[in-house]
């Protein structure tokens, strides 16, 4: 773990792309103006269905995590999608702790980290109890250098 005065190495969006198409070869990786886009289908049980998602990365920023198809569902209409920012994007870590740090590897955190929360996503439509535990920062907080409002 980086101490507050260690310096970390960001891994580049080329490196990140490479990186991706190594682990998860099934996702459609690129680079466009500085920014690596993944796409790609995630299942995380065979029990589960299968969700297009996205997630865009312009270091050393946060990645931003999308689930572009079937769009998420609230349980009713009044009730926010537990972990989520505004526009329902899924909040995958407690930013500002270093959960995730930009010395760290798309492939082997976010991508991973989508998965699992897809799969509480499930347990939550199905039950209305999130079981995935964590913590969501109340009020806009969201990922070092990006900052929207909270639905």
């Amino acid at each position: 773990m980086a101490t507050m005065f260690e310096r970390i190495r960001t891994i580049g969006v080329h490196e990140q792309l490479a990186l991706m198409r190594l682990l998860h070869p099934q996702f459609r990786t690129t680079v466009q103006e500085g920014v690596l886009l993944c796409r790609g289908a995630i299942r995380p049980t065979s029990l589960n269905r299968t969700y297009l998602v996205r997630v865009e990365y312009r270091a050393p920023e946060a990645p931003l995590s999308f689930v572009d198809d079937p769009p998420l569902r609230r349980r009713n209409q009044d009730e926010r999608i537990p972990h989520t920012y505004a526009g329902d994007r899924p909040c995958l870590y407690l930013p500002g702790v270093n959960e995730w740090r930009s010395d760290k590897r798309i492939a082997q955190t976010i991508i991973p980290w989508l998965s699992e929360w897809l799969f509480y996503y499930e347990v939550w439509r199905a039950t209305g109890e999130w079981m995935g535990g964590g913590v969501h920062p109340t009020g806009p907080r969201e990922p070092r250098g990006r900052t929207r409002e909270v639905a």
